[in-house]
């Protein structure tokens, strides 16, 4: 082998090292990024639209995008602007956690449902993307979930949003971010499929929006939904949570 064919080898061989340096750089970088304050915890269970003790109740289960990470103002957090949205009375429960995976839910929270949930909202699988976790556990985990569900309760499933949007993220990992993101969301499209679930696209209702207006739609951190961010993903879930509920027999509070 001559001296310049040993070279190129050589450095054929290191480009998967650098790449993975590089990634390994960002990753972490994106974790100790400064972030700014995101407030207190918010209360999220709430009635709501003139709801009465004999009203539906929807629990919503997940991560920080359930949690209102992001918003200051339990009003301003999603499962309150999709229960105000949707016109319906209900009583809202929030089980959400900012960090939650998938395991998390199944282990955590699922628990915690109240057997007179009348709808489940769950809204998980972005943090399993950026932890780098396996499709088919989370896949596994999320069917677990599932069942575990009280048995005539609606379910409504979020799929993962647009993970190659928020601005923090640097090239080329958003890119591999953002397609692992849609791997997980084909997943959760295809349990609501197989399983005839309310399945709401997150990703195809607001993530060209955050694209393209990141300053308008995202909080300080660069990752997570602001008010106006939180609103889109509102507006979208609200007319499936509204056709459950109606499909219940909910009416609009007179």
């Amino acid at each position: 082998m001559t001296r310049r064919t040993l070279l190129l080898v050589t450095a054929i061989g290191l480009v998967p090292l650098s790449i993975a340096a590089l990634l390994g750089f960002e990753i972490q970088r994106a974790r100790i990024t400064a972030r700014p304050d995101y407030g207190p915890v918010l209360d999220l269970d709430a009635a709501v639209n003139g709801a009465v003790e004999s009203s539906p109740t929807v629990v919503w289960l997940g991560d920080s995008t359930a949690s209102g990470v992001g918003v200051h103002q339990s009003a301003d957090a999603l499962p309150r602007q999709t229960a105000a949205l949707s016109g319906l009375p209900q009583n809202l429960i929030s089980l959400a956690v900012s960090g939650a995976r998938v395991g998390d839910v199944l282990h955590k929270q699922l628990p915690l449902v109240p057997a007179s949930a009348s709808v489940v909202v769950i809204d998980i699988g972005a943090n399993d993307v950026v932890h780098a976790a396996r499709v088919a556990t989370f896949r596994g985990q999320y069917l677990q979930v599932l069942k575990g569900l009280p048995p005539h309760a609606r379910v409504v499933l979020l799929g993962v949003p647009d993970m190659g949007s928020p601005p923090r993220l640097d090239e080329p990992l958003r890119a591999i971010v953002g397609w692992r993101g849609r791997q997980f969301d084909a997943e959760v499209r295809s349990i609501a499929r197989s399983r005839h679930l309310a399945y709401v696209d997150i990703a195809k209702a607001t993530g060209s929006a955050f694209r393209h207006h990141p300053k308008e739609y995202f909080f300080g951190d660069e990752y997570h939904p602001n008010v106006a961010g939180y609103r889109l993903w509102a507006e979208a879930v609200a007319p499936v949570l509204a056709a459950v509920l109606d499909d219940l027999g909910v009416v609009a509070a007179q």
